[in-house]
């Protein structure tokens, strides 16, 4: 029987170094059983308070799964400082435990993006640095980035090197973007290495910059779920769901709206 390792992202209760204690307090308090955040947030920690993102892990006995690192270039021949920075965010982040990098592209434009092969240039790069640290990179789609909509995310998946590079996919994200989650994932599902998972309001306003608590949104999560255990997934699956001033629960309470209903449709299968 195919299990799932289920943790949380610490976006739900913000984007700052500030919200990282209570965000893992209620994680590891709900029984998610890993946190992700961000590696700038995690450089934030080292640099204004060293060691202490990692005695709030131990505090609360929860373990770091991943980093979120975004990029910025757009012309592959300035993606150097892109490489740097995230090789920084690695280091601190393999020294907390985390075995994944998940990768962002940068901010898209009005014209369409043709430099596939320039970008995957810079990410099998950044790989490369990851590996040596021995971690995996997986690549995120989002909206509003150079990895949007389908024909992106297979462009990019086509470009880059499988060997360094593989899929994080994000449902809310993709759903958003005017794809098919379910269908993304199928194909590609041999690529997957790391899952961010959150619902999609379908286009209304939810307070969740249009996502859902898992559960309360139009994904057919069972068959993400189908499609992860036909890809023999062994990785993380995240939640999360993106904080807005307008959100209409805390963030413990949205939580454990997805944490409920994933115990109710994996049962015995999520390793929580």
């Amino acid at each position: 029987m195919d299990k799932f390792r289920i943790g949380h992202t610490g976006i739900t209760w913000g984007y700052q170094a500030a919200q990282m204690e209570e965000a893992l307090r209620d994680t590891a308090e709900l029984g998610y059983r890993a946190f992700e955040t961000f590696g700038s947030v995690l450089e934030q920690f080292e640099r204004d308070r060293p060691g202490g993102f990692g005695a709030l892990l131990q505090r609360y006995g929860i373990p770091l799964s991943a980093a979120y690192c975004g990029t910025a270039f757009y012309d592959p021949a300035q993606g150097e400082a892109d490489v740097e920075q995230v090789a920084k965010w690695a280091d601190v982040a393999k020294s907390l435990g985390a075995t994944t990098i998940v990768l962002q592209g940068g901010q898209r434009r009005a014209e369409p993006y043709t430099q596939w092969e320039g970008m995957a240039s810079v990410f099998n790069e950044i790989a490369r640095r990851v590996a040596g640290l021995g971690m995996i990179t997986a690549l995120h789609p989002h909206t509003g980035t150079l990895i949007e909509t389908e024909a992106e995310i297979d462009a990019i998946l086509a470009a880059v090197d499988p060997r360094l590079v593989s899929f994080a996919p994000d449902t809310g994200q993709i759903q958003k973007g005017g794809g098919d989650a379910v269908a993304v994932l199928r194909r590609h599902k041999a690529r997957i290495g790391h899952v961010h998972l959150k619902d999609y309001g379908g286009g209304r306003e939810t307070g969740y910059a249009g996502y859902e608590p898992i559960g309360s949104g139009m994904i057919d999560m069972a068959a993400i779920f189908q499609v992860l255990a036909e890809g023999n997934f062994s990785g993380w699956v995240m939640v999360e769901l993106d904080s807005t001033p307008s959100a209409p629960r805390p963030p413990r309470e949205a939580a454990a709206m997805s944490r409920r209903y994933l115990a109710k449709l994996l049962g015995d299968r999520a390793q929580w």
